[in-house]
Order: structure tokens, then sequence, then C-alpha cells
């Protein structure tokens, strides 16, 4: 059966091969012809089967709209999987990823040689059903998925892409190439690792000190050709005095997200990036001088697939919702500030406690979950934590180590932390305690024993830290 010239053509674009698996389905979406290729790789024998009968990842999608699914694992082979229609019928064609383009090929290779192994549909699936139950609810989660980690690691590659063209050129040295090339390559394989692990939410495992002004500054740099092609210049207003105890992957996933878009939609001007500190809150904002959005648009900015062509620059619609996620992850909230035909603003904002008066605090809980949780607020506020789960651990950590502050949950598994209060005192200056139930009578007695502070749970992380200042 012949195949229309321009259906080969949009693959033959992108890859330079000769042994695809070719299969054409009627309007049914049942199968009327195969290539040996395919036979051999999917076991096809008679024509007429639903397609979805040999590949099953295609059962939750319509095939009704064109898209392209990459990384499909199927036996030991690797392949990009494209969906195409011409007419009154529609081409699957999938390109193995070895026989790419001998430069595609090089730069994908970099990006994902030690990564690849845990590229892993099914595993990836299960771990990421279970990150967010907004994801559960889209249309096709698998799809969702596999959508968003090649959505994440896009970015990543465009940097490597441009910066090794840069080297081939001679435009740029060796080492500012390769340094750009490894750091991209670092954030691939951290994505793919965060991926997995995704119900994380509150490891302090990935709680560091990140300084939001450097943090842009490197992306500008990754961005840096897209934007001089555009002539558009990046500016950074951020206060480089900031610092801020977070998860620094998922804040630079998220500015990723914002600076790409902001490019992809401003054809002249500039995009800025500044902060603003208020009350307890940091915002940064992310202006561009771009196209704007419709007030249509704009109601269902954060909805999975949802798009405006107003760009020759093409996406998926998943960018903004990954990022809102990930800012939700990190305590923050990610809005839609203001759009019109002058450009948008995006407001990232999130609880910041500015850390000039770092204390060391001795916390205590025998439920972990709120220990943990109370920890990740104590520790992105600037503070040193030590941590205890029972009055024998106090008594330990008070031999061990010198504290400010102590902030113990009342009733523990082996007494009340009031029974040693003769033991706490003389060594910490400042006492807190909470309690789900400090009823007046409760809260005056804590208080004519000598505590200073009397906490009602549950707890925000603002008005634990709070407590301390």
């Amino acid at each position: 059966m012949k195949v229309p010239a321009g259906i080969i053509g949009q693959v033959y674009d992108h890859y330079q091969a000769s042994d695809w698996c070719l299969i054409i389905l009627n309007n049914n979406n049942e199968l009327i012809y195969f290539n040996q290729n395919a036979a051999e790789n999917f076991n096809l024998k008679h024509d007429q089967d639903p397609i979805q009968n040999h590949l099953p990842l295609l059962a939750a999608e319509t095939l009704n709209d064109e898209f392209l699914i990459p990384f499909f694992n199927h036996g030991d082979k690797i392949f990009d999987v494209h969906f195409l229609l011409d007419k009154e019928l529609k081409y699957i064609i999938m390109v193995p990823i070895d026989m790419v383009h001998r430069q595609v090929q090089f730069k994908q290779q970099m990006a994902h040689e030690e990564v690849i192994e845990k590229l892993k549909l099914q595993s990836l699936f299960a771990a990421l059903e279970d990150a967010h139950e907004e994801l559960k609810e889209a249309n096709s989660a698998k799809s969702f998925y596999i959508s968003a980690l090649s959505h994440e690691i896009g970015n990543p590659i465009n940097a490597i892409k441009g910066y090794n063209q840069l080297l081939i050129e001679g435009a740029v040295d060796q080492k500012t190439a390769t340094d750009v090339v490894q750091k991209n390559i670092d954030k691939i394989q951290q994505i793919i690792t965060q991926t997995l692990d995704y119900d994380q939410q509150y490891n302090t495992q990935y709680s560091m000190k990140l300084n939001p002004a450097e943090m842009v500054d490197d992306l500008f740099n990754d961005f840096k050709i897209q934007a001089q092609n555009k002539n558009l210049q990046l500016v950074n207003q951020i206060d480089p005095k900031i610092v801020i105890n977070t998860n620094k992957t998922k804040w630079c996933q998220i500015f990723t997200n914002l600076i790409s878009n902001a490019i992809k939609y401003t054809d002249q001007g500039s995009i800025t990036i500044k902060s603003i500190v208020e009350d307890d809150l940091l915002h940064i904002d992310t202006i561009d001088t771009g196209c704007g959005m419709s007030k249509h648009f704009q109601s269902k900015l954060f909805t999975a697939w949802s798009r405006e062509n107003k760009s020759r620059s093409q996406g998926n619609g998943i960018g903004l919702v990954i990022s809102k996620m990930l800012a939700e992850q990190v305590g923050a909230d990610l809005i839609l500030h203001s759009s019109n035909t002058q450009g948008s603003h995006f407001r990232f904002s999130v609880n910041y406690f500015k850390p000039l008066n770092s204390q060391h605090i001795l916390l205590v809980d025998d439920d972990w979950d709120c220990l943990n949780l109370f920890n990740y607020y104590l520790t992105q506020a600037g503070h040193q934590v030590k941590t205890a789960d029972s009055i024998t651990t106090i008594k330990n950590q008070l031999q061990n180590h010198q504290f400010d502050v102590l902030i113990s949950d009342l009733n523990l598994a082996d007494g009340q932390v009031n029974e040693i209060y003769h033991i706490i005192k003389p060594q910490v200056e400042r006492l807190i305690v909470m309690t789900a139930n400090p009823t007046a009578e409760k809260r005056e007695a804590l208080q004519q024993q000598g505590f200073d502070l009397v906490l009602a749970k549950p707890l925000t992380q603002a008005q634990l830290v709070n407590s301390i200042s």
C-alpha cells in the first residue's frame, strides 16, 4: 500500500531511519495494513483487528487527533510513536530510538544514558498516579504523565542542543559548553529521580538553601540563545540577599516553565523576574511583554491540555499545570496576576521568614507525620532543629546539645512533658507546648508552671514559626 509522501516527510524531517514500524488503520481504528517490521515487533497477523488489542498504550487515546508518545518501551526496544492523520486513513509510525538522526541521538544519549533504565513506564505510571489527586481526574492519566515527563525534560535538552551547536560552530569555548551540558544532564536526572519519588512532598533530604536570584541567573543563561534569537531582554530583579530553605529542583522546574512560556509568547520586549516581600510572604513575579491571554482562556489556564494558539510555537498545554502542582508541593501558590495585550504577569507566593535570628530548637512529637511536617516548617524558616519523640529522647538530646527553644507536644507516649519541667527549664530559655485540647484551665495551669506559650493543634507554618519570634 502506498503511503502519502507528506506522512513520511513529517517523520523523516526529524529522523534518519530505515527500520520503521508502519501500521495503517481505517476510520474504525482497525488494521488494514502493516509492514514486516510491525508484524515482527508487535505480533500482527490479521487485518481488521482493533489496534488497541495489540497496542494497549493507545487504549486511553481517542485516535481522532495527531500525537507523539516518546520513549515507548516494548521488549528490548524503545520507540517514538507518531500518530498521524491523512484523509480517511490513520498512520502509526514507530521509530526505534537507535535510528534517530545522529546529532539528536548524540544529545539525547548524553541526557539519558544514566537514566534510561529508570524509564520503566509501568513503575513510572504507578508512582505518579499516587502523587496527586488532581492528575487522577485527567482523561488519560498515563498519557498525561508521559507528556509531563517529556515536557520537563524538553527545556534541558533544548539547552544541551543549543550549546552543543555553538560548540560545533566554534561560537563558544569548550568549558562553557560542557558546563552547561553537564548542568542540564544533572537537571534531567533530578527530574527523573523526583518523578519516581513523587510522593515525598515533605522529605527533608530535598530541602536546601536556595538563593532565588542566583537560580534565575542560571536559568536565564540556559535560555540565553532562545531569547537572543527573538531579541528579548532577560531582566533579573530578585533581591540577591533573599535566601530560603526549600526544594531547589522543584523551584527550578517551576521557573523553567514560566520563563519558557514567557519567551514562547513574547515576540518583542522583555521578560522580567522580580521579588517582593510583604508581611510573611515572598512574591516572585514573572512579567513578559507578550501577546497576553483572552479572558476565556484565563479561566481554564491551569487545566491540563488547555492551549491558546497565539504563538507559532506550539506547546501541549501542561507546563503550567505541572508548575502549579509543584508550587503546592513546596507550600507555595502560583497564580495569573494579570494578562492583557501588553503581556502577562504570573505571581509565585511562598511563606518567607528572614533567617536573621536562627534558633537552636528541640522539637518533640510522638506523631511522626507531625514531627516531620513541623521540622520542615522550622527548617525552611532558617532554624536549626533537632527532634525527639519521647521523654527519654528529650533527656538524651538535652545531655548532648544546647537549645534556645523547646517545642513539644504535651502528651507523649511515655508521659507528659510538663512532668519533666524541672529538668528542661534550667537548660532551655523558652518553652512552648502544643496540645489538641487547650482548654482555658489547662492553658492557665501550664503557663503558671512556667511554659511561655501554649499552642493549639493543628498548626500552620506561620503560627508555628511566629511563636518563636
